[in-house]
């Protein structure tokens, strides 16, 4: 069942309230009610209106609407449900609208960390990916040390969500949260940058070859 298809029953409302409640005392527990209670709902939400993107729909999703809750734009608790799902649909549109326009710029973290040295690609390309991983060393330095040691731990490293929430004293929650925060950080870094044109392939090789 979709968030959007759950009414407030009483049960809810007293779970809508706590939420809103811990969230703004600040009380990490608050961010982990919020994905708990609605995680699910709205993640086959997200399927719906966008199943390329479903995942990070949610994760989206549930940042902002915590966001929102500590900036005071939420009144009424009981009203939880509604606005994640108004929220959820926006982002699935987001989503769309941003990966049409950047071309899946998107997704340069997963295409950066997957390519080999020794992949088969042309010059272009090569130049590309280098660049790519450049804008995202650069990214990773603006982040948080622990945005950075999730990421790198991750992605790089290739370690387990077990193995880092154990490490780093982390619940599942908390790292799928905090995971997915660093995510939406570094990919807002490199899709500002990635707006810029690439240099082309032979004005880089004549300063190299100059600068040899």
């Amino acid at each position: 069942m979709s968030a959007a298809a759950v009414q407030p029953s009483a049960s809810l409302s007293n779970i809508c309230e706590s939420i809103v409640n811990l969230i703004l005392s600040g009380d990490p527990k608050g961010d982990e009610l919020l994905y708990s209670t609605f995680a699910r709902g709205l993640r086959f939400l997200a399927w719906k209106h966008c199943p390329e993107h479903a995942e990070d729909c949610m994760h989206d999703t549930i940042l902002t609407v915590s966001r929102q809750i500590k900036q005071g734009q939420l009144k009424a608790p009981s009203a939880l449900p509604g606005y994640l799902n108004i929220v959820l649909k926006r982002a699935a549109w987001n989503k769309k609208v941003e990966s049409e326009r950047q071309g899946g710029n998107s997704e340069v973290f997963e295409t950066v960390v997957q390519t080999r040295s020794d992949d088969r690609a042309n010059p272009e390309r090569l130049l590309e990916i280098e660049e790519r991983a450049r804008i995202l060393r650069e990214g990773l330095k603006s982040l948080k040390a622990h945005e950075q040691e999730i990421l790198v731990r991750f992605y790089l490293k290739g370690q387990s969500q077990e193995f880092i929430c154990q490490e780093m004293e982390l619940t599942d929650t908390q790292f799928r949260l905090h995971k997915s925060r660093s995510k939406q950080k570094l990919e807002a870094f490199t899709a500002k940058r990635l707006r810029k044109p690439i240099r082309p392939v032979e004005g880089v090789a004549a300063r190299a070859a100059a600068s040899s």
